[in-house]
């Protein structure tokens, strides 16, 4: 049920929980939560991300995978915020989310999307976060959506190198 129709789960899970979880059934709603969590990212609805990987963490604390995505979830919500004080909180965020997936280059493209977010000239962070997005494992839209924001930032580095030669 949880791979055909993890809502459905997820709506029984206060009357299962009732009579107490058996291992399976945590895993089967840990996984549920997470697929949902994954939907609502994909779809911006953060919030809704939030709430069943924190949920997913509830019931499978040590749950690497819930982690991350928690991480970024909340990352994204931050960054969507704007503010600078929000934006500083959403870099530790994805720090975190890379350290708990230190293969992964994801967190690297949202940190560097949060530098250029803060301050568009301080080209070396960014440059950096994009280029260690790179190197490490990313799927190809979030790969293709690097290149073109380290290009950007590149080319954005050489016109203000010029203009103040």
């Amino acid at each position: 049920m949880a791979h055909i129709n993890p809502a459905a789960l997820v709506a029984l899970e206060d009357s299962l929980s009732i009579s107490g979880l058996s291992p399976s059934m945590t895993k089967s709603l840990t996984f549920a939560h997470n697929r949902l969590g994954s939907k609502e990212l994909e779809t911006n609805n953060y919030e809704a991300a939030i709430f069943h990987f924190s949920n997913a963490l509830k019931l499978s604390d040590g749950d690497t995978l819930s982690q991350y995505n928690l991480l970024l979830a909340e990352g994204h919500s931050l960054y969507k915020r704007g503010n600078k004080n929000r934006l500083w909180d959403a870099i530790q965020k994805y720090n975190k989310a890379a350290q708990l997936k230190p293969r992964l280059g994801e967190a690297h493209y949202y940190i560097g999307l949060s530098y250029h977010k803060i301050g568009d000239t301080d080209f070396d962070l960014i440059i950096e976060s994009y280029e260690k997005a790179l190197r490490l494992s990313l799927n190809p839209d979030i790969m293709q959506k690097t290149k073109e924001q380290l290009s950007l930032a590149l080319e954005r580095e050489k016109r203000l190198k010029d203009f103040w030669k």
